[in-house]
């Protein structure tokens, strides 16, 4: 049997049984980003997951990083507890090779780990569509992984007040409160956050201050205004920005073990879009914006601290067009990415990309499609053109197939482009990829399944060449090759007052030019969780289950090995009133020890109980 083709004969019974008469019936969800455009989630041609606004009360004081990192297809490096340095891997693909969007903003970043989502609060999110595989064609640069786009929350129609609270172990401390005011013909949101917690020690076996708690606070706030002035057209801005400081450890005992490390950042992002309906058939969005990721590094090696921000500023027109069959997307972008200071940039310190995309989705009969083209002219490297075809059948009422090729980039970052001391080299080619994918999709009444495999290859992997002929000893140059393949397997669904939902990941992301592991990336990963509801109460268990993993880059050095481990966390939520709730979490239940980052700790069991009020 051929290695990708063995965790299908784990597949769990539960994915293949049929379920009993009494299933109930569920909405369609809509989802954007898989097409650019709202489409069921029964029409789709790709591996998605919604974590919607129930989920992300339900899941009772996490935060976003742990909250993606219990989804199909992600696994998660930290380097420390709550606010350290964290990076996802989707499908095996390098943190920085995931595009993370904010309302359509992308908010990638000098951020080795890709982008400042860690510091984003959960209370200020609607809901996050996770889109697992390559997508360039629709997202340009980054998405060589997958995206993954946060929905903020907006304002609605009528007044309404919310407010949570909550506290736990390691005197972690979250807030939140929120007005939101509308009619017909407008609608806003105020909405305010703080978190804070004492933390844990990031480093290990430390000593100085590398064994003090490295704490972490954020405090932040966000604003939208929607105009509707008559049916069809909408006008909008929103802002939000957070603030906070990062203490961490770095790991160098001779250098900083007597320094207190710590990062100061803010993170802000504002759009202004209008959406106008030109005719029956044809809606146009025009959309502006900018997303900033300062910080101000505060180390051994510079006490005054080091500053650095990433501006990205994206103009967008996007057109959507009904036709006689299916739906045509139409779309024009400007990103410029600007970086600061300057002087650490040689020669640039801004890049800038032009590109148009086409796309057509139809649905005949029991076929599906969905085929689309993009071209990026980038200032650095020159143009690029992405493409994808994706084909889906209806087998019966409740199966479904689908199987896609695409290709997809990763343009060089403005520092591995640009700053001599990361080894910046101005030749540098964008990292590229080419993706198969073939998945089934199962469906009755509340139960859905599905299987995907995938294969990934990406080549021009941007590595550290030596040459000690250079003042740096050596650049960053295009050299490497990388193989993702893997199989995921997702089920959820309910029995009655019964939630259920499980997960298995089989992955093996290889260098193909040494034949070793890619670092900290496991060959398995499985989740499951079941709830119950009584009456007002709902109570749940959930395990986590991780592979092992090797934390550098030669895959066969036993001294590098991460332990694989296995994690129980209970969640619980009462509703006093139809408008306040009490919601608890206990993480790592049986205080395991593990590490995500060789040298790095993580929390032991932690708990955390909140009040939330939320008019319903």
């Amino acid at each position: 049997m051929h290695p990708c083709l063995k965790p299908w004969a784990a597949l769990p019974p539960l994915l293949l049984c049929a379920v009993s008469a009494h299933a109930q019936q569920t909405l369609d969800p809509v989802v954007v980003t898989a097409t650019r455009q709202e489409t069921r989630e029964s029409d789709l041609l790709a591996d998605v997951t919604v974590i919607d606004r129930a989920q992300i009360e339900r899941s009772a004081g996490t935060t976003v990083a742990d909250l993606l990192s219990r989804q199909p297809g992600i696994q998660i490096t930290r380097s420390g507890g709550m606010g350290t340095a964290a990076g996802l891997f989707v499908r095996g693909a390098n943190a920085d090779q995931t595009k993370v969007l904010v309302d359509g903003i992308p908010i990638n970043s000098l951020d080795a780990y890709g982008s400042s989502l860690r510091d984003l609060p959960l209370d200020q999110i609607e809901r996050i569509e996770i889109l697992r595989g390559p997508a360039s064609t629709l997202y340009g640069a980054d998405a060589l992984g997958g995206v993954i786009q946060v929905i903020t929350r907006q304002g609605e129609p009528g007044l309404r007040a919310e407010a949570f609270a909550g506290y736990g172990t390691q005197d972690t401390f979250q807030s939140s409160a929120a007005v939101s005011a509308g009619e017909a013909q407008w609608r806003l949101r105020f909405e305010g956050n703080r978190m804070s917690t004492r933390g844990i020690s990031a480093r290990t076996h430390a000593s100085n201050y590398d064994a003090d708690r490295d704490g972490y606070e954020n405090t932040g706030g966000a604003f939208s205004l929607a105009v509707l002035p008559v049916e069809g057209h909408e006008v909008g801005f929103s802002y939000r920005q957070n603030d906070g400081r990062s203490h961490y450890d770095g790991g160098f005992p001779l250098a900083d073990g007597d320094f207190n490390n710590r990062t100061d950042f803010r993170n802000a992002q504002w759009r202004l879009y209008a959406k106008n309906r030109l005719a029956s058939f044809w809606n146009s969005t025009l959309q502006y914006g900018q997303a900033t990721d300062r910080q101000i590094d505060y180390s051994a090696w510079q006490p005054e601290g080091s500053r650095w921000q990433t501006e990205n500023r994206q103009v967008s027109w996007q057109n959507d067009v009904d036709l006689p069959l299916g739906r045509l997307l139409l779309a024009a972008e400007r990103l410029e990415q600007h970086a600061a200071p300057s002087n650490t940039f040689v020669g640039h310190d801004s890049v800038g990309t032009n590109s148009a995309l086409a796309g057509w989705t139809a649905n005949w009969g029991r076929h599906r499609w969905q085929l689309n083209a993009r071209r990026d002219n980038h200032s650095a490297f020159g143009g690029k053109t992405t493409y994808a075809v994706a084909y889906g059948y209806q087998i019966t009422s409740e199966w479904r197939a689908h199987a896609s090729y695409g290709t997809a980039f990763k343009a060089p970052s403005l520092g591995q482009l640009y700053n001599p001391s990361w080894g910046g080299n101005a030749n540098l080619k964008p990292e590229q990829a080419r993706n198969r994918e073939f998945g089934i999709v199962w469906e009755r009444g509340a139960h859905s399944a599905s299987a995907t495999y995938y294969q990934n290859r990406v080549r021009d992997l941007i590595s550290w060449a030596p040459d000690f002929s250079l003042p740096f000893g050596g650049q960053l140059e295009n050299v490497n090759r990388a193989k993702l393949e893997g199989v995921t397997l997702a089920y959820a669904g309910r029995f009655g007052d019964w939630r259920l939902r499980a997960s298995y990941d089989w992955l093996d992301a290889i260098d193909q030019d040494t034949g070793l592991r890619l670092g900290r990336r496991a060959r398995n990963k499985g989740v499951a969780g079941v709830s119950h509801v009584w009456g007002p109460a709902e109570a749940g268990v959930e395990w986590v289950g991780v592979g092992s993993r090797y934390d550098g880059t030669n895959g066969n050095d036993p001294s590098t090995r991460l332990g694989g481990y296995s994690l129980v966390n209970l969640t619980a939520r009462y509703a006093i009133s139809k408008s306040l709730s009490v919601e608890g979490r206990i993480d790592n239940l049986f205080d395991k020890d593990y590490e995500l980052a060789q040298g790095y700790g993580t929390p032991g069991i932690t708990a955390f109980v909140g009040i939330r009020y939320a008019p319903r």
